[in-house]
């Protein structure tokens, strides 16, 4: 119960800074960018985008991932610069359980909202178990984030210069999907390549990649939690 009552908690605080309550609603306002403005974009200038749909689509799911962890990673330094964390230390709650259920929070949210983004675009029409399993991959990313920004940051001008750099590197997954051999693979230390990958091949139907679709998920599943696992050991070290 006390889990619960921190959880709703969390979610309240998110909601009444305007920053993060604006983030809440930003994957209703980039699938809204396939659904409306790709196909105005093709009217507009005369030119079908359907052969870039996957590229597009990719490129705005990966970016939510990116948007709801910075929720939680903008939380974490809330609560350093309260000092907050060490406050911890003497609570019923341990330090563990503390960070975990915001990292949760954020995953579950990042999951509906990369789900909710890839079904709203209308960019591609796709299986509700691919838009799930896609989107569980994908949105490993957001804690993963979190804990970055937190390693690279100690305060929210900090956390804003760190954020920049790390969405800079959501062009590594994307350019990788002009890649169809072994090259491809120069890219995949981003952990958005593999399910930009999966989401690629559902969406083109055919086996074009080295690898096949159940093959990027799971290995994309793996690598992802590793880097979450190292992240959180690091983020530990730093912070704690």
């Amino acid at each position: 119960m006390f889990y619960l009552t921190y959880a709703a908690y969390e979610v309240k605080k998110w909601t009444r800074d305007s920053l993060t309550a604006f983030m809440l609603i930003y994957p209703l306002m980039l699938g809204a960018i396939g659904r409306y403005l790709v196909p105005v974009a093709e009217e507009k200038f005369g030119f079908g985008l359907a052969p870039y749909y996957h590229v597009i689509l990719t490129v705005i799911a990966l970016a939510t991932a990116k948007v709801t962890g910075t929720l939680a990673a903008f939380s974490i330094l809330d609560d350093r610069d309260d000092r907050v964390l060490y406050a911890v230390n003497v609570a019923p709650l341990s330090f563990f359980a503390f960070i975990g259920i915001k990292l949760l929070l954020v995953y579950v949210f990042s999951v509906a909202g990369t789900a909710f983004v890839i079904w709203f675009s209308g960019l591609a029409d796709l299986p509700g178990g691919v838009i799930f399993a896609v989107s569980l991959i994908a949105a490993f990313a957001a804690p993963l984030f979190a804990l970055l920004i937190n390693c690279l940051a100690s305060n929210k001008v900090e956390g804003f210069a760190a954020l920049k750099s790390l969405n800079a590197l959501i062009v590594f997954p994307v350019v990788s999907l002009f890649f169809r051999d072994a090259r491809e693979f120069i890219f995949a230390f981003e952990p958005g390549f593999w399910p930009a990958k999966a989401l690629s091949l559902a969406m083109i139907g055919k086996d074009i990649y080295p690898l096949s679709y159940s093959s990027y998920l799971w290995i994309g599943f793996g690598y992802v939690v590793v880097l979450n696992l190292l992240a959180y050991r690091l983020f530990c070290r730093r912070v704690v």
